[in-house]
């Protein structure tokens, strides 16, 4: 039987069978993968700490012939901050399901598993809704589906106004002549061009950045709007907890079609 190492993240866990767990990994070398955890439901069992959702670790696991079997794990970070805040577990969560529903089993990407595993790191020092955005837009730069923010998305003019129109559908922000084809939502300025910021600052410098209560709601649901269009899923992390609130909070237009002013 082939056995082989994993230089991984544990981004899902769940049960399966009595004592075992199925783990979802994320390797620098391999992409994602699946391998099951046997007995570490088991208080007792040696791997418990290897299979926590978050987990960094050095992971050998065996090549079984429908699922890979992880026979020892290294960790080398559990993250503890992650559980001690809510606001920081459900950020953290957010990165993993993205990570999870935006790529496929064995398909390495270096930079994304950097990318990924940076952001976990900053989330102990730096706000975590703050990372979560900047993690969300440099992930769909890295795959190619880096939403447009400079001209408008239909014909490549230029949006102006205070409050700008924002389309799923279109794929970006969309100019006065082209925005009523689309179904989408209206953002201020300022939340795109901050959007832009996140893209060009430096990840390990993002408390650098400034944000109000409002852009950080707008660019939020912006792009869990964006996000949920482009992967066709729902982001549950996301709709969870702070990350986002009802309508009559977020302090600006939050009405889907072409009734908005």
């Amino acid at each position: 039987m082939a056995v082989y190492h994993a230089d991984a993240l544990v981004i899902r866990s769940r049960q399966f069978g009595e004592s075992d767990r199925v783990l979802t990994l994320f390797s620098r070398e391999l992409g994602k993968l699946q391998a099951v955890a046997k007995g570490v439901r088991k208080p007792k069992s040696r791997q418990r700490a290897g299979a926590q959702l978050f987990t960094y670790g050095d992971f050998l696991i065996h090549r079984g012939k429908s699922l890979d079997t992880v026979s020892q794990c290294s960790p080398k970070e559990s993250f503890p901050y992650l559980w001690n805040d809510l606001d920081r577990s459900f950020a953290a969560a957010g990165v993993a399901e993205l990570l999870d529903i935006s790529t496929i089993s064995g398909q390495p990407n270096a930079e994304l598993f950097t990318l990924t595993l940076t952001s976990l790191f900053l989330l102990e020092q730096f706000d975590s809704s703050l990372v979560l955005s900047a993690y969300a837009l440099r992930l769909m730069e890295v795959l190619g589906y880096r939403p447009g923010l400079g001209e408008c998305a239909e014909c490549g003019g230029k949006a102006k106004g205070d409050r700008l129109f924002f389309s799923a559908e279109a794929g970006g922000i969309l100019c006065g002549n082209c925005w009523e084809n689309y179904s989408g939502r209206w953002i201020r300025a300022g939340s795109i061009a901050f959007m832009r910021q996140l893209l060009r600052q430096d990840i390990t410098k993002l408390d650098r950045l400034r944000w109000s209560a409002w852009m950080q709601q707008e660019i939020l649901e912006i792009l869990r709007i964006y996000l949920e269009h482009k992967f066709e899923r729902p982001l549950k992390a996301w709709r969870m907890g702070s990350l986002t609130r009802d309508d009559s909070e977020r302090g600006f237009d939050g009405k889907e079609g072409k009734d908005h002013e």
